[in-house]
Protein backbone atom coordinates (compact mmCIF):
# COMPACT_ATOMS: atom_id res chain seq x y z
CA UNK A 1 0.00 0.00 0.00
CA UNK A 2 1.47 3.38 -0.97
CA UNK A 3 2.53 5.44 2.03
CA UNK A 4 0.70 8.58 0.88
CA UNK A 5 -2.58 6.66 0.58
CA UNK A 6 -2.12 5.12 4.03
CA UNK A 7 -1.36 8.49 5.62
CA UNK A 8 -4.42 10.04 3.98
CA UNK A 9 -6.52 7.16 5.30
CA UNK A 10 -5.15 7.48 8.80
CA UNK A 11 -5.75 11.22 8.64
CA UNK A 12 -9.47 10.55 8.42
CA UNK A 13 -9.51 8.57 11.65
CA UNK A 14 -10.98 10.16 14.78
CA UNK A 15 -8.30 12.25 16.56
CA UNK A 16 -9.23 10.70 19.91
CA UNK A 17 -8.17 7.28 18.63
CA UNK A 18 -4.81 8.60 17.46
CA UNK A 19 -4.20 10.43 20.73
CA UNK A 20 -5.00 7.35 22.79
CA UNK A 21 -2.68 5.23 20.65
CA UNK A 22 0.12 7.72 21.22
CA UNK A 23 -0.52 7.70 24.96
CA UNK A 24 -0.38 3.92 24.98
CA UNK A 25 3.00 3.93 23.26
CA UNK A 26 4.35 6.36 25.86
CA UNK A 27 2.97 4.27 28.71
CA UNK A 28 4.64 1.12 27.42
CA UNK A 29 7.96 2.85 27.14
CA UNK A 30 7.75 4.26 30.68
CA UNK A 31 6.93 0.68 32.18
CA UNK A 32 9.78 -0.96 30.28
CA UNK A 33 12.50 1.64 30.93
CA UNK A 34 12.45 2.25 34.65
CA UNK A 35 15.09 4.80 35.96
CA UNK A 36 16.57 6.10 32.73
CA UNK A 37 16.31 9.54 31.17
CA UNK A 38 16.36 9.61 27.37
CA UNK A 39 17.78 12.55 25.45
CA UNK A 40 16.59 13.05 21.85
CA UNK A 41 19.36 13.32 19.28
CA UNK A 42 18.27 16.72 17.99
CA UNK A 43 17.71 18.58 21.25
CA UNK A 44 19.16 16.33 23.97
CA UNK A 45 15.78 16.60 25.73
CA UNK A 46 15.29 14.39 28.77
CA UNK A 47 12.35 12.01 28.92
CA UNK A 48 11.03 7.13 33.67
CA UNK A 49 8.18 1.75 38.75
CA UNK A 50 8.38 -1.15 40.21
CA UNK A 51 8.98 -3.34 43.18
CA UNK A 52 10.74 -5.92 45.00
CA UNK A 53 9.91 -9.32 46.36
CA UNK A 54 12.04 -11.96 47.94
CA UNK A 55 13.55 -14.09 45.24
CA UNK A 56 11.75 -17.43 45.01
CA UNK A 57 15.05 -19.29 45.10
CA UNK A 58 18.57 -18.40 46.04
CA UNK A 59 20.88 -18.30 43.06
CA UNK A 60 22.77 -21.55 42.63
CA UNK A 61 26.11 -21.08 40.86
CA UNK A 62 26.52 -23.29 37.84
CA UNK A 63 29.15 -25.99 38.20
CA UNK A 64 32.12 -25.00 35.99
CA UNK A 65 31.92 -28.44 34.42
CA UNK A 66 28.41 -27.57 33.19
CA UNK A 67 29.40 -24.37 31.38
CA UNK A 68 29.79 -26.24 28.11
CA UNK A 69 26.09 -27.10 28.22
CA UNK A 70 24.99 -23.47 28.29
CA UNK A 71 23.47 -22.21 25.02
CA UNK A 72 25.11 -19.21 23.38
CA UNK A 73 23.31 -15.90 23.81
CA UNK A 74 22.46 -13.36 21.13
CA UNK A 75 23.22 -9.78 22.16
CA UNK A 76 20.44 -7.37 21.20
CA UNK A 77 22.00 -4.39 19.43
CA UNK A 78 18.66 -2.73 18.59
CA UNK A 79 17.75 -0.14 21.20
CA UNK A 80 14.64 1.33 19.59
CA UNK A 81 14.07 4.88 18.42
CA UNK A 82 13.57 6.76 21.69
CA UNK A 83 16.36 9.28 21.30
CA UNK A 84 19.57 8.68 23.21
CA UNK A 85 20.27 7.80 26.81
CA UNK A 86 22.14 10.53 28.59
CA UNK A 87 22.23 12.23 31.99
CA UNK A 88 22.90 15.86 32.88
CA UNK A 89 24.96 16.72 35.96
CA UNK A 90 27.73 19.06 37.06
CA UNK A 91 29.63 16.06 38.42
CA UNK A 92 29.07 12.34 37.85
CA UNK A 93 28.84 11.76 41.62
CA UNK A 94 25.50 13.59 41.54
CA UNK A 95 24.13 10.64 39.54
CA UNK A 96 24.62 8.21 42.41
CA UNK A 97 22.03 5.46 42.66
CA UNK A 98 21.22 2.48 44.89
CA UNK A 99 22.86 -0.29 42.86
CA UNK A 100 24.28 -2.80 45.39
CA UNK A 101 27.03 -3.84 42.93
CA UNK A 102 30.53 -2.57 43.65
CA UNK A 103 33.60 -2.82 41.45
CA UNK A 104 35.64 -4.74 44.03
CA UNK A 105 33.43 -7.84 44.25
CA UNK A 106 34.10 -11.51 43.58
CA UNK A 107 31.15 -12.38 41.33
CA UNK A 108 32.07 -15.14 38.90
CA UNK A 109 28.63 -15.94 37.47
CA UNK A 110 25.28 -14.24 37.03
CA UNK A 111 21.94 -15.74 35.92
CA UNK A 112 20.40 -15.15 32.50
CA UNK A 113 16.67 -15.39 31.82
CA UNK A 114 14.50 -15.64 28.73
CA UNK A 115 12.10 -12.72 28.42
CA UNK A 116 8.61 -14.29 28.20
CA UNK A 117 7.21 -11.10 26.65
CA UNK A 118 7.42 -10.34 22.95
CA UNK A 119 7.55 -6.73 21.79
CA UNK A 120 7.99 -4.96 18.48
CA UNK A 121 10.54 -2.21 17.79
CA UNK A 122 8.15 0.41 19.22
CA UNK A 123 7.94 -1.46 22.55
CA UNK A 124 4.36 -2.62 21.94
CA UNK A 125 3.57 -6.24 22.94
CA UNK A 126 2.83 -8.66 20.11
CA UNK A 127 1.57 -11.47 22.34
CA UNK A 128 -0.52 -9.43 24.75
CA UNK A 129 -3.92 -10.00 26.32
CA UNK A 130 -7.03 -10.28 24.19
CA UNK A 131 -9.87 -7.78 24.59
CA UNK A 132 -11.90 -10.43 26.40
CA UNK A 133 -9.06 -11.10 28.83
CA UNK A 134 -8.53 -7.39 29.50
CA UNK A 135 -12.21 -6.80 30.18
CA UNK A 136 -12.36 -9.79 32.50
CA UNK A 137 -9.29 -8.56 34.40
CA UNK A 138 -10.82 -5.10 34.83
CA UNK A 139 -13.97 -6.62 36.30
CA UNK A 140 -11.88 -8.85 38.57
CA UNK A 141 -9.94 -5.89 39.99
CA UNK A 142 -13.12 -3.88 40.53
CA UNK A 143 -14.54 -6.76 42.53
CA UNK A 144 -11.26 -7.11 44.43
CA UNK A 145 -11.47 -3.52 45.69
CA UNK A 146 -15.25 -3.42 46.04
CA UNK A 147 -15.68 -0.84 43.29
CA UNK A 148 -18.93 -0.38 41.38
CA UNK A 149 -18.43 -0.34 37.60
CA UNK A 150 -20.48 2.29 35.78
CA UNK A 151 -18.98 1.79 32.33
CA UNK A 152 -16.80 -0.90 30.75
CA UNK A 153 -15.19 -0.56 27.31
CA UNK A 154 -12.11 -1.20 25.20
CA UNK A 155 -9.88 1.31 23.41
CA UNK A 156 -10.41 1.53 20.57
CA UNK A 157 -14.00 0.33 20.77
CA UNK A 158 -15.32 -2.23 18.31
CA UNK A 159 -17.25 0.52 16.53
CA UNK A 160 -14.06 2.54 16.07
CA UNK A 161 -12.22 -0.55 14.82
CA UNK A 162 -14.94 -1.19 12.25
CA UNK A 163 -14.57 2.40 11.02
CA UNK A 164 -10.79 2.02 10.69
CA UNK A 165 -11.10 -1.31 8.85
CA UNK A 166 -13.65 0.12 6.42
CA UNK A 167 -11.47 3.15 5.57
CA UNK A 168 -8.25 1.14 5.27
CA UNK A 169 -9.86 -1.52 3.08
CA UNK A 170 -11.20 1.20 0.81
CA UNK A 171 -7.67 2.61 0.55
CA UNK A 172 -6.25 -0.78 -0.39
CA UNK A 173 -4.44 -1.60 2.86
CA UNK A 174 -3.06 -5.09 3.33
CA UNK A 175 -4.34 -7.47 6.01
CA UNK A 176 -1.15 -6.96 8.01
CA UNK A 177 -1.47 -3.15 7.87
CA UNK A 178 -5.07 -3.40 9.02
CA UNK A 179 -4.15 -5.77 11.84
CA UNK A 180 -1.40 -3.43 13.10
CA UNK A 181 -3.80 -0.48 13.17
CA UNK A 182 -6.79 -2.18 14.78
CA UNK A 183 -5.34 -3.86 17.85
CA UNK A 184 -7.11 -3.19 21.14
CA UNK A 185 -4.51 -1.86 23.54
CA UNK A 186 -6.55 -1.20 26.69
CA UNK A 187 -9.74 -2.07 28.55
CA UNK A 188 -11.18 0.53 30.94
CA UNK A 189 -13.66 0.18 33.78
CA UNK A 190 -15.09 3.49 34.93
CA UNK A 191 -16.10 3.13 38.58
CA UNK A 192 -17.61 5.35 41.22
CA UNK A 193 -14.64 7.33 42.50
CA UNK A 194 -12.04 5.39 40.51
CA UNK A 195 -10.94 4.15 37.11
CA UNK A 196 -9.31 0.82 36.24
CA UNK A 197 -7.22 0.37 33.10
CA UNK A 198 -5.87 -2.98 31.93
CA UNK A 199 -3.29 -2.69 29.15
CA UNK A 200 -2.62 -5.50 26.71
CA UNK A 201 0.83 -6.12 28.16
CA UNK A 202 -0.86 -6.89 31.51
CA UNK A 203 0.01 -3.61 33.20
CA UNK A 204 -2.71 -2.39 35.58
CA UNK A 205 -3.51 1.28 36.26
CA UNK A 206 -5.81 2.11 39.18
CA UNK A 207 -6.70 5.80 39.32
CA UNK A 208 -8.02 6.92 42.71
CA UNK A 209 -9.81 10.12 43.72
CA UNK A 210 -10.18 11.61 47.24
CA UNK A 211 -13.27 9.43 47.63
CA UNK A 212 -11.31 6.19 47.11
CA UNK A 213 -7.73 7.16 48.04
CA UNK A 214 -7.87 4.91 51.13
CA UNK A 215 -7.77 1.90 48.81
CA UNK A 216 -4.08 2.59 48.19
CA UNK A 217 -3.42 0.98 51.58
CA UNK A 218 -4.76 -2.25 50.04
CA UNK A 219 -2.01 -2.25 47.42
CA UNK A 220 -1.07 -5.82 48.35
CA UNK A 221 -4.16 -7.08 46.52
CA UNK A 222 -2.29 -6.39 43.27
CA UNK A 223 0.99 -8.01 44.32
CA UNK A 224 0.49 -10.97 41.97
CA UNK A 225 0.63 -8.61 38.97
CA UNK A 226 3.88 -8.20 37.08
CA UNK A 227 3.42 -4.43 37.07
CA UNK A 228 0.85 -1.89 38.17
CA UNK A 229 0.38 1.79 38.87
CA UNK A 230 -1.80 3.42 41.50
CA UNK A 231 -2.34 7.02 40.46
CA UNK A 232 -3.91 9.77 42.56
CA UNK A 233 -6.18 12.21 40.72
CA UNK A 234 -7.14 15.08 42.99
CA UNK A 235 -7.70 17.62 40.24
CA UNK A 236 -5.55 20.50 38.98
CA UNK A 237 -4.24 23.82 40.26
CA UNK A 238 -3.22 26.78 38.14
CA UNK A 239 -0.19 28.81 39.23
CA UNK A 240 1.07 31.74 37.12
CA UNK A 241 -0.92 30.46 34.18
CA UNK A 242 0.52 26.93 34.39
CA UNK A 243 -1.73 24.01 35.29
CA UNK A 244 -0.36 21.42 37.72
CA UNK A 245 -1.75 18.03 38.69
CA UNK A 246 -2.69 17.60 42.35
CA UNK A 247 -1.76 14.27 43.94
CA UNK A 248 -2.26 12.67 47.35
CA UNK A 249 -1.56 15.25 50.09
CA UNK A 250 1.30 14.35 52.43
CA UNK A 251 1.69 15.09 56.16
CA UNK A 252 3.31 18.33 57.24
CA UNK A 253 7.08 18.17 56.90
CA UNK A 254 7.01 15.89 53.84
CA UNK A 255 7.26 17.29 50.33
CA UNK A 256 7.94 15.28 47.21
CA UNK A 257 8.70 17.65 44.34
CA UNK A 258 10.87 17.27 41.29
CA UNK A 259 13.69 19.28 42.88
CA UNK A 260 13.76 17.29 46.13
CA UNK A 261 17.25 17.12 47.66
CA UNK A 262 18.92 13.80 48.41
CA UNK A 263 18.28 14.11 52.15
CA UNK A 264 14.64 15.02 51.56
CA UNK A 265 14.31 12.09 49.15
CA UNK A 266 15.58 9.67 51.80
CA UNK A 267 13.08 10.98 54.34
CA UNK A 268 10.04 10.92 52.03
CA UNK A 269 10.87 7.52 50.49
CA UNK A 270 11.30 5.88 53.88
CA UNK A 271 7.98 7.35 55.02
CA UNK A 272 6.12 6.22 51.89
CA UNK A 273 7.63 2.76 52.10
CA UNK A 274 6.43 2.45 55.70
CA UNK A 275 2.95 3.49 54.57
CA UNK A 276 2.56 1.41 51.42
CA UNK A 277 5.34 -1.18 51.26
CA UNK A 278 4.45 -3.62 54.03
CA UNK A 279 2.95 -6.12 51.58
CA UNK A 280 6.48 -6.77 50.28
CA UNK A 281 7.56 -8.31 53.56
CA UNK A 282 11.17 -7.10 53.38
CA UNK A 283 13.16 -6.26 56.50
CA UNK A 284 16.18 -4.76 54.70
CA UNK A 285 15.03 -2.21 52.12
CA UNK A 286 17.43 -0.59 49.69
CA UNK A 287 16.75 2.84 48.23
CA UNK A 288 17.45 4.32 44.81
CA UNK A 289 17.19 8.10 44.83
CA UNK A 290 18.89 8.89 41.53
CA UNK A 291 18.44 12.26 39.83
CA UNK A 292 19.79 14.51 37.11
CA UNK A 293 19.23 18.07 35.90
CA UNK A 294 17.19 20.04 33.41
CA UNK A 295 19.03 22.19 30.87
CA UNK A 296 18.43 25.26 33.02
CA UNK A 297 20.18 23.60 35.97
CA UNK A 298 17.15 22.52 38.02
CA UNK A 299 17.60 19.25 39.90
CA UNK A 300 15.16 16.59 38.70
CA UNK A 301 14.13 13.68 40.90
CA UNK A 302 10.83 12.55 39.32
CA UNK A 303 10.69 9.27 41.22
CA UNK A 304 12.46 7.08 43.76
CA UNK A 305 12.22 3.35 44.33
CA UNK A 306 12.74 0.70 46.99
CA UNK A 307 14.09 -2.83 46.51
CA UNK A 308 14.85 -5.83 48.71
CA UNK A 309 18.51 -5.42 49.70
CA UNK A 310 18.86 -8.74 51.55
CA UNK A 311 20.46 -12.02 50.51
CA UNK A 312 23.55 -12.62 48.41
CA UNK A 313 25.01 -9.89 46.21
CA UNK A 314 23.61 -11.64 43.13
CA UNK A 315 20.14 -11.75 44.73
CA UNK A 316 20.33 -8.07 45.60
CA UNK A 317 21.41 -7.13 42.07
CA UNK A 318 18.44 -9.02 40.64
CA UNK A 319 16.08 -7.33 43.09
CA UNK A 320 17.52 -3.94 42.20
CA UNK A 321 16.96 -4.48 38.48
CA UNK A 322 13.76 -6.51 38.39
CA UNK A 323 11.70 -5.94 41.55
CA UNK A 324 11.00 -2.32 42.41
CA UNK A 325 8.42 -0.25 44.24
CA UNK A 326 8.41 3.32 42.90
CA UNK A 327 7.07 6.56 44.34
CA UNK A 328 6.46 9.49 42.01
CA UNK A 329 6.03 13.07 43.16
CA UNK A 330 4.24 16.07 41.66
CA UNK A 331 5.37 19.64 41.01
CA UNK A 332 3.30 20.73 44.00
CA UNK A 333 4.92 18.30 46.46
CA UNK A 334 2.27 15.58 46.75
CA UNK A 335 2.44 11.88 45.97
CA UNK A 336 1.48 11.43 42.33
CA UNK A 337 1.66 7.66 41.94
CA UNK A 338 2.90 4.36 43.33
CA UNK A 339 4.32 2.01 40.73
CA UNK A 340 5.31 -1.62 41.01
CA UNK A 341 7.50 -3.72 38.73
CA UNK A 342 8.13 -7.42 39.29
CA UNK A 343 9.56 -9.03 36.16
CA UNK A 344 8.78 -12.62 35.22
CA UNK A 345 12.08 -14.45 35.77
CA UNK A 346 10.58 -17.93 35.61
CA UNK A 347 12.42 -18.88 32.42
CA UNK A 348 15.97 -19.14 33.64
CA UNK A 349 18.49 -20.18 30.99
CA UNK A 350 21.42 -20.68 33.34
CA UNK A 351 24.21 -19.12 35.37
CA UNK A 352 26.82 -17.70 32.99
CA UNK A 353 30.47 -16.83 33.72
CA UNK A 354 31.02 -13.08 33.57
CA UNK A 355 34.00 -10.84 32.92
CA UNK A 356 35.30 -8.22 35.32
CA UNK A 357 34.72 -4.49 35.03
CA UNK A 358 38.37 -4.12 34.05
CA UNK A 359 37.92 -6.56 31.18
CA UNK A 360 34.74 -4.76 30.12
CA UNK A 361 36.64 -1.48 30.10
CA UNK A 362 39.14 -2.98 27.65
CA UNK A 363 36.30 -4.10 25.38
CA UNK A 364 34.84 -0.60 25.53
CA UNK A 365 38.16 0.85 24.35
CA UNK A 366 38.07 -1.63 21.46
CA UNK A 367 34.60 -0.33 20.44
CA UNK A 368 32.77 -3.47 21.56
CA UNK A 369 29.80 -1.59 22.93
CA UNK A 370 26.12 -0.75 22.38
CA UNK A 371 24.93 2.83 22.66
CA UNK A 372 22.29 5.29 21.56
CA UNK A 373 24.68 8.23 22.01
CA UNK A 374 24.94 10.03 18.64
CA UNK A 375 28.70 10.39 18.85
CA UNK A 376 31.58 7.96 18.97
CA UNK A 377 33.23 7.02 22.25
CA UNK A 378 35.46 10.05 23.09
CA UNK A 379 38.31 8.18 24.80
CA UNK A 380 39.32 6.45 28.01
CA UNK A 381 39.92 9.64 30.00
CA UNK A 382 36.21 10.48 29.74
CA UNK A 383 34.99 7.27 31.42
CA UNK A 384 33.30 8.55 34.57
CA UNK A 385 31.46 5.58 36.10
CA UNK A 386 30.76 1.87 35.66
CA UNK A 387 28.16 -0.48 37.15
CA UNK A 388 26.76 -3.95 36.52
CA UNK A 389 23.11 -3.86 35.42
CA UNK A 390 20.52 -5.80 33.43
CA UNK A 391 18.84 -4.30 30.39
CA UNK A 392 15.18 -4.90 31.18
CA UNK A 393 13.24 -3.49 28.23
CA UNK A 394 10.88 -5.67 26.22
CA UNK A 395 13.16 -5.32 23.20
CA UNK A 396 15.54 -7.82 24.81
CA UNK A 397 14.77 -11.49 24.10
CA UNK A 398 16.93 -12.41 27.09
CA UNK A 399 17.68 -10.62 30.34
CA UNK A 400 21.46 -10.75 30.67
CA UNK A 401 23.98 -8.65 32.62
CA UNK A 402 25.89 -5.73 31.09
CA UNK A 403 28.45 -3.26 32.30
CA UNK A 404 27.01 0.21 31.93
CA UNK A 405 29.61 2.94 31.48
CA UNK A 406 28.73 6.59 31.94
CA UNK A 407 31.03 8.56 29.66
CA UNK A 408 31.38 12.33 29.67
CA UNK A 409 30.69 13.73 26.20
CA UNK A 410 32.90 16.84 25.99
CA UNK A 411 31.17 18.28 22.91
CA UNK A 412 27.82 18.24 24.74
CA UNK A 413 28.75 20.38 27.75
CA UNK A 414 26.26 23.22 28.23
CA UNK A 415 27.12 26.88 28.73
CA UNK A 416 25.99 26.71 32.37
CA UNK A 417 28.59 24.02 33.10
CA UNK A 418 26.26 21.01 33.00
CA UNK A 419 27.91 17.96 31.51
CA UNK A 420 26.25 15.21 29.49
CA UNK A 421 27.10 11.65 30.50
CA UNK A 422 26.20 9.14 27.79
CA UNK A 423 25.47 5.45 28.47
CA UNK A 424 27.62 2.78 26.78
CA UNK A 425 26.87 -0.92 27.34
CA UNK A 426 29.31 -3.84 27.20
CA UNK A 427 28.04 -7.45 27.63
CA UNK A 428 29.16 -8.87 30.97
CA UNK A 429 28.85 -12.51 29.86
CA UNK A 430 32.13 -13.97 28.64
CA UNK A 431 32.59 -13.74 24.88
CA UNK A 432 32.72 -17.48 24.23
CA UNK A 433 29.11 -17.69 25.37
CA UNK A 434 27.89 -15.01 22.95
CA UNK A 435 26.72 -15.50 19.39
CA UNK A 436 27.70 -11.94 18.54
CA UNK A 437 30.04 -9.48 20.22
CA UNK A 438 28.80 -5.96 19.45
CA UNK A 439 31.17 -3.75 17.50
CA UNK A 440 30.38 -0.09 16.90
CA UNK A 441 30.30 0.57 13.14
CA UNK A 442 29.79 4.31 13.10
CA UNK A 443 25.99 4.16 12.95
CA UNK A 444 23.58 5.28 15.66
CA UNK A 445 19.97 4.40 16.38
Amino acid sequence: MKSEILMDCIGQIDDDIIIEADVKSAEVKSVRYPWTRWIPVAAIAACFIVAMLFLPNQIQPTNPADFSNLPKLTVNTELGSYGFEGYLAYDVNELRNGNPWTENNDLKTMPVFANPGKFNSAGVPVNGLSSKEMLAEAEKIADLFGLEITSLYTEPTQEQIDQIVHKMEAAGASEEEIRQNTSIYRATAECRGARIEVQNDGHIVLVLTPETAHLAKEIGKLSSCESFTISFKYGYETIDGTMYSIGLPLPEGYSFTYNTTYEQAVKITQYLFSEFGSFLGTTEPGYDLSADYTYSGVLMRPSTFVFDNSGSLADRILNYNFRRLYFTGTNLGELGAIKYYNADLSQKIGDYPIITAREARKLLLENHYITTVPEEFPGEKYIAHVELIYRTSGLNAVFMPYYKFLVEMPTMELENGLKTFGAFYVPAVKGEFLENMPLWDGNFN
